[in-house]
């Protein structure tokens, strides 16, 4: 059974307003996250008991955005930001961070989804993240009829 999205949280986001005050809804979503991430450890740290939180590494096509323990696991941690939603990971990006979770033992793994407006973050933990990773695949099947009938 695929267990129920997390509830959203509050969290006091004051001491970064003047930060965050220069995000834009049609900002790239690179340029976006960079700018807001510094969130992800206050939140973390003041709101979910981890310590020891790093950027994650700047390789290309890292699955993920920082490094952490909580109660002295470690985790893989992903963040998604936006003013208003709630966003995911992307297909490619679910698949990577399941194949080190695969081939790395007791790794844990967090997706933290921030709404900055709304002062709101929503936050997975490992098995919650099944939702996320055996949810309903889109089906590719009018993509292809569609490129198909074009060739």
């Amino acid at each position: 059974m695929i267990p129920k999205r997390p509830i959203p949280k509050e969290f006091d986001i004051s001491i970064y307003q003047k930060v965050l005050s220069n995000l834009k809804e049609n900002m790239a979503e690179l340029k976006f996250e960079q700018q807001s991430e510094v969130l992800v450890p206050y939140i973390l740290e003041n709101y979910e008991g981890f310590e020891k939180i790093e950027k994650g590494p700047n390789f290309r096509g890292t699955p993920f955005d920082f490094f952490g323990f909580k109660n002295g696991i470690p985790y893989i941690i992903e963040f998604k930001g936006s003013l208003n939603n709630f966003n995911s990971p992307g297909e490619t990006q679910k698949r990577r961070l399941q194949e080190i979770l695969n081939q790395i033992e007791k790794l844990g793994v967090v997706l933290i989804q921030v709404k900055i407006n709304k002062s709101q973050y929503r936050i997975f933990y490992d098995e919650e993240m099944d939702i996320l990773f055996q949810g309903e695949k889109v089906p590719l099947e009018p993509v292809i009829d569609w490129v198909e009938k074009r060739i």
